[in-house]
């Protein structure tokens, strides 16, 4: 019965949404207006797609409703470029990539910013591990921004930035549910006091998972496991005359699966939250434009594992103890506070400049591991090894430490003549205890005629080491750098872009090449340490193409392929693609999008030397939706179309085999406009 509906439905799904007269739809729009939809996050002034200095990737409300998509992991894999997999770290992890370079863990070379926000941790360096979840349906507009942007952002913005702004002066609910026991519901409300206007969003999630059957880590058969999954998430705007407040709140748990790229059941056990406030004031003093904002944010992460098996310190022990090794580890009110003056100011028709200064302060607490073995004693190799039989807080994991970070920007931009935009910037930033770093960039924009734009692009940005890279503690598996340098990239892109009223096209190459590039090196054993080394450059070729064949069918591709990536890159694959076909009828609306992600690898036997291959795949999605009454719409999408079997790299060396990712899944909802 499963394959009989999803075999008509994947036949109706080459097809989007109804152009009833009465309905905002994607079509109300022709592909020439998407195309100059304003983007903001590039330089912080608004841009068209054809004139921003930067090579952007933009997707708006209109189209996201569309996708059969849910999280902005998915999203970003029809991004050239952006590749996204799940991670043996946390069931919750989806790590991301950009321009095929990675650490391996969170995105850290990756600014995520949300409503003005960094939404970011001092623990990671880099996106909190809930970024990949952010929830689509309350996203305005979305721009993926490629490319050094540290002259604007200072450190994190490295290989590129995802600037989203959420929705605003909507009423809605919604409610989901389908495969795995999956129930989700949404709930916007907008309404004005006066002269307050309020726009809140309340969302909820929950599923049972996925069943799998993997490799047992603790033995050498294979067991059953899932991956229950539970989210959150809540984004509160409040603005009355030149003041905005926005909050913020992000929480997910999971259980099972893969833990630390271990499984235990009943025992592994993983927490994210990540909560935000903000206050940002617009002033006008002469001729320039201003704001000043300020900011405080708070992350957790709790983790519960099983990272040795029973009997595993038999006879080493004291008191001599055959039990399995149990962690527990609580990475707990993490802070940083910001704060930021930006001007805006208008010297000509033909010119203008921004600049400003912004400080943040970063507080990091001691970790402390609940274990039943000491594991200080295991990491150093310290025999026998106590045995505490409960879980005690003993083991320092990480030093307390707290960081300033002062910076300074500045930004020229001048049309030289109609056609040709020049863009000049620089930032200065400065880390307590670990250094300064100026990172320019230089954009020169000429449009050949009405249809066809040359970009050429220089930026250099980097990445401070983070908190966990700089001060981890008998650890077993990785070890900190407190002489940790930041990492640089210095880039350079040419772009072509081709716009004409149905077809919009563009073709990059771009060049990074890095210094001191921090990775985790083999130091003895399985253990890993952090470390500035010599890395090769990425270099690559990426291809949009969005066609609009009539007022019924439009068509999205893009194609990625990087022809130089450093040894070290080897989860990510040399070839990415996506295609995204819609087609609209009367109040019907169909959606079919996937994307490709070559062949990649995986390390395996305890060392990075040591790959093998992963197959590649194409992943599918499809949606239709039915207009019942202007405000009122039901749909019914499928995750994973084709049931591909799905592997993904792990993050460590110990597995045999890929991480599995969530097979087919069927979603049925309703959506009502009040």
């Amino acid at each position: 019965m499963k394959k009989k509906f999803l075999i008509p439905l994947l036949l109706i799904s080459t097809a989007v949404y109804g152009a009833d007269d009465a309905s905002q739809d994607l079509f109300a729009l022709t592909l020439e207006d998407l195309m100059i939809i304003k983007v903001s996050g590039a330089t912080l002034t608004e841009q068209s797609l054809k004139t921003v200095p930067s090579s952007v990737t933009v997707f708006n409300h209109e189209q996201i409703a569309h996708l059969g998509m849910t999280n902005l992991y998915e999203l970003m894999n029809l991004v050239p470029g952006f590749q996204s997999f799940r991670s043996s770290y946390s069931p919750q992890l989806s790590s991301f990539s950009a321009r095929g370079r990675t650490i391996g863990g969170l995105g850290a070379e990756v600014l995520l910013i949300i409503d003005g926000q960094r939404i970011d941790e001092p623990r990671t360096s880099g996106s909190v591990i809930i970024g990949g979840s952010i929830p689509l349906m309350n996203i305005e507009r979305v721009e993926f921004i490629r490319g050094p942007g540290s002259a604007v952002y200072g450190s994190n913005a490295m290989l590129g930035v995802i600037n989203i702004v959420t929705r605003r002066e909507v009423n809605e609910v919604a409610l989901e549910a389908g495969s795995f026991n999956h129930h989700q519901a949404h709930v916007m409300h907008s309404s004005q006091v006066k002269n307050v206007h309020i726009d809140s969003f309340v969302q909820y999630q929950k599923d049972d998972g996925d069943d799998y059957n993997v490799p047992d880590s603790f033995t050498s058969s294979r067991i059953d496991t899932s991956d229950p999954m539970e989210s959150a998430n809540i984004n509160l705007n409040i603005s009355w005359p030149n003041h905005h407040i926005n909050i913020q709140h992000y929480q997910t748990q999971a259980s099972d699966f893969y833990m630390f790229g271990l499984v235990a059941n009943d025992i592994n056990e993983t927490e994210s939250r990540f909560s935000s406030m903000a206050y940002k004031h617009n002033f006008n003093w002469s001729s320039i434009a201003s704001w000043i904002q300020f900011s405080v944010h708070q992350s957790r992460y709790y983790a519960s594992g099983k990272l040795a098996a029973e009997g595993s310190f038999s006879g080493f022990s004291t008191p001599d103890s055959n039990d399995a090794l149990f962690s527990q580890v609580d990475f707990d009110d993490y802070q940083e506070q910001h704060i930021q003056w930006h001007n805006d100011w208008k010297l000509s028709q033909q010119s203008s400049a921004q600049f400003g200064i912004d400080a943040r302060h970063l507080m990091a607490p001691e970790v402390v591991a609940k274990n039943n073995f000491d594991l200080a004693d295991i990491a150093n190799s310290n025999f026998p090894i106590r045995y505490y039989g409960e879980l005690l807080a003993t083991t320092p994991l990480q030093k307390k430490s707290q960081r300033d970070i002062l910076g300074a920007y500045g930004q020229y931009q001048h049309a030289m003549t109609p056609e040709t935009q020049l863009t000049l910037g620089a930032r200065f930033d400065h880390f307590s205890s670990i250094g300064e770093r100026i990172s320019p960039r230089l954009g020169l924009v000429h449009q050949l005629n009405p249809q066809q734009t040359i970009k050429l692009l220089y930026g250099e940005a980097f990445r401070a080491p983070a908190e966990n890279e700089l001060n981890l503690l008998n650890n077993t598996v990785i070890l900190g750098d407190p002489d940790l340098k930041s990492e640089v990239v210095k880039s350079w892109e040419a772009i072509y872009l081709f716009q004409e009223q149905h077809i919009h096209a563009s073709a990059s190459y771009f060049e990074n090449h890095f210094e001191d590039a921090i990775q985790r090196t083999l130091v003895s054993g399985n253990v890993f340490q952090f470390s500035n080394i010599d890395q090769d450059p990425v270099k690559g070729l990426e291809i949009e193409v969005n066609y609009e064949f009539n007022d019924h069918w439009l068509m999205s591709s893009s194609y990625t392929y990087f022809t130089d990536k450093p040894s070290s890159s080897f989860r990510e694959a040399e070839q990415l693609a996506s295609l995204t076909l819609n087609y609209q009828h009367a109040y019907w609306n169909a959606n079919i999008a996937g994307h490709y992600i070559g062949k990649h690898q995986m390390s395996t036997g305890g060392s990075d030397e040591n790959l093998i291959n992963l197959d590649a795949y194409w992943k599918v999605y499809g949606k239709l939706i039915y207009q019942f009454q202007r405000h009122l719409k039901g749909y019914v999408q499928v995750k994973n179309l084709l049931d591909e079997t799905v592997l993904s790299p792990p993050y460590n060396a110990d597995q045999t085999e890929g991480i599995p990712n969530r097979g087919r899944s069927v979603l049925i909802g309703i959506s009502w406009e009040f």
